[in-house]
Parts: C-alpha cells; sequence; structure tokens
C-alpha cells in the first residue's frame, strides 16, 4: 500500500509539473507530460523504473506511454530492460504494456527476447507476450510460437509453443556470452 502512494504522489506531481493543455480543438482535454519517470522501490531499493518521453493522461484508466523504457532491477542491480515504441500504463491493474517492435534486453542472462509487445503485471512481478516471440542467446534461437512467461529475474522462461535453432557450439550457450 506504501508503495501505492508513493507512486500515486509522484505520478501526481509530475502531471502538475509537466502537463500541457493543447490549444486545439480535437485534442481540447489532452494532457500530456513529457520526460516522465515512474518507478516502485522497497527497502529503500529501487525495484522497476518506466521512463517514457512523453506521457498522454487524458484517460482516467490509464496513461498512453511515448518511448515507454522500463528497467527491472535485482537486489538493487539493473537486470533487464523492456522498450518499444508506444505502451500503455493501467493504474488500477498496475500492468504495463510495451508495443510496437518491443525488446526485452536481460543483462544478467545476456539474452535478447523480442515481440510484437510484452505486459509487465507490477503486483505480481510477471512479464508475458502473447504472440510469436525470438529468444536469442549467442547464436542460439528460440521462437516461441504462441509467447513467453517469465518473472523480472528471467531466470525461468516458460516457451508456449516453440521452434529452436541450435548454437554452432557449446560455449554460445554460456551466461557469459553474447
Amino acid at each position: 500500500m506504501k508503495q501505492w502512494v508513493v507512486w500515486l504522489v509522484c505520478l501526481s506531481c509530475l502531471y502538475a509539473c509537466g502537463s500541457k493543455t493543447s490549444s486545439s480543438v480535437q485534442e481540447d482535454d489532452t494532457q500530456v507530460a513529457t520526460n516522465v519517470s515512474i518507478f516502485s522501490s522497497k527497502e529503500n531499493q529501487k525495484k522497476w523504473v518506466l521512463h517514457a518521453d512523453s506521457v498522454n493522461f487524458e484517460n482516467m484508466q490509464n496513461a498512453t506511454l511515448k518511448n515507454p523504457q522500463l528497467l527491472l532491477k535485482q537486489d538493487g542491480q539493473d537486470s533487464a530492460t523492456v522498450t518499444g515504441h508506444t505502451g500503455t500504463f493501467d493504474y488500477s491493474n498496475q500492468l504495463v504494456t510495451i508495443e510496437g517492435n518491443a525488446v526485452l534486453n536481460s543483462l544478467t542472462e545476456k539474452a535478447r527476447i523480442t515481440a510484437n509487445r510484452f505486459f509487465y503485471d507490477i503486483k505480481k512481478d510477471r512479464i508475458w507476450s502473447d504472440s510469436r516471440t525470438v529468444i536469442t542467446r549467442g547464436t542460439a534461437r528460440s521462437v516461441a510460437i504462441n509467447g513467453v512467461e517469465t518473472d523480472s529475474k528471467l531466470n525461468k522462461i516458460i516457451i508456449k509453443k516453440h521452434a529452436t535453432q541450435l548454437p554452432q557450439n557449446r560455449s554460445e550457450l554460456q551466461r557469459n556470452t553474447l
């Protein structure tokens, strides 16, 4: 509950400081904040940080994000990033959607996962895709035809219906190889 209050206060401050109201008749109610960052922390360590070039607050149910970048953390260290062209942040469900050539880069596992879109459930600390997803590590490549599901640590990835391209040699599967 404390995290939710901190998030609302941060969002309100950013909204008040950076919002602009368009003078166009069509976009009369549009309110946009630029260069926005939202985060959650626990025990003085950030768990995740969501940054966007701009955020449209017109819809009271969710915010529309332009060029969102979600940074996931593990034990205070950066563990993964999720980027895309657009996204949404659903306030009540605490769900982030990032889409448009979405890329999930695991910094700890040295893997790159691409899909049309990714979802991040903040409450459950769960990331998933729901369509063709490609996992690449070195020259090893695996295609999850119906998407993937994992937690923010990306230690265990559930692949939904897959096809795999094996690496050329065993060393390409080691963690420190990209």
